[in-house]
């Protein structure tokens, strides 16, 4: 083998092992259900700043928690998505619009594992989700004073048989950082709503409204949620 190609290949080994794929682990809750948790690290040992990102109704692979996933990892932070023991039972299951207690229990399930990663800087975790999973982030962020802050990308505001006080308690006694990533077409988030619920917060509250609906899945729209998202974790992650 030539010298040329002997570099060629040290090179390719060496890229490979920086480059990390996503791990995927099935986690048992306190109630025995199970969670399938997936982390993706940047290159290195860490301890990474990291987010913990809830999903919406359905599966995680949303294409704007994609694209919010890949802004991050770019930017030295670690992610942790995970799907709903309900939806790693049933593909078609569907959770209680009421009693939010098993998702909140999932999602904490989720938070104590990063803790414990030695991967994971447990000073610097934020926690955020997408539609559904933005009701219960608010919920764990309101439970665990040791989070920095909540990223909500599509949050929910304009439910029917809903107040915004029980979608996101409490807002006026929450003082950490909040950032809220909405569409200027969304049905399940009228602008205007939102901005007046927003102005009773406790805490420094971010509102970027971007072209889209719901999905937020517009190419450009993408890019800009998830390069806000990573402006604000970096914010907040910063010693």
């Amino acid at each position: 083998m030539s010298k040329f190609k002997i570099m060629l290949t040290l090179a390719f080994i060496l890229v490979t092992m920086q480059v990390q794929a996503a791990e995927s682990v099935s986690l048992k809750t306190p109630r025995g259900a199970s969670v399938t948790v997936v982390a993706n690290f940047p290159p290195g040992p860490g301890p990474f700043p990291t987010v913990i990102l809830g999903p919406g109704t359905g599966t995680m692979k949303q294409k704007v928690n994609d694209v919010v996933e890949n802004a991050l990892i770019k930017h030295g932070i670690a992610v942790l998505r995970f799907e709903w023991a309900y939806y790693v039972k049933d593909k078609n299951g569907k959770p209680s619009d009421f009693d939010n207690t098993p998702e909140i229990e999932d999602f904490a399930a989720v938070v104590a594992l990063a803790k414990v990663d030695k991967r994971v800087d447990a000073s610097a975790i934020v926690v955020g989700g997408k539609s559904r999973g933005s009701r219960i982030a608010w919920k764990i962020l309101r439970n665990d004073p040791s989070l920095l802050g909540v990223l909500q990308l599509t949050p929910v505001c304009t439910k029917d048989g809903f107040t915004v006080d029980q979608l996101y308690p409490e807002l006026q006694l929450e003082s950490r950082p909040s950032f809220w990533i909405s569409g200027n077409a969304d049905p399940a988030c009228d602008n205007k709503t939102l901005y007046n619920f927003l102005s009773l917060a406790g805490g420094p509250a971010r509102i970027a409204i971007l072209r889209g609906d719901h999905g937020l899945a517009l190419e450009n729209t993408s890019t800009i949620a998830a390069e806000l998202a990573a402006d604000f974790v970096l914010e907040l992650t910063k010693h």
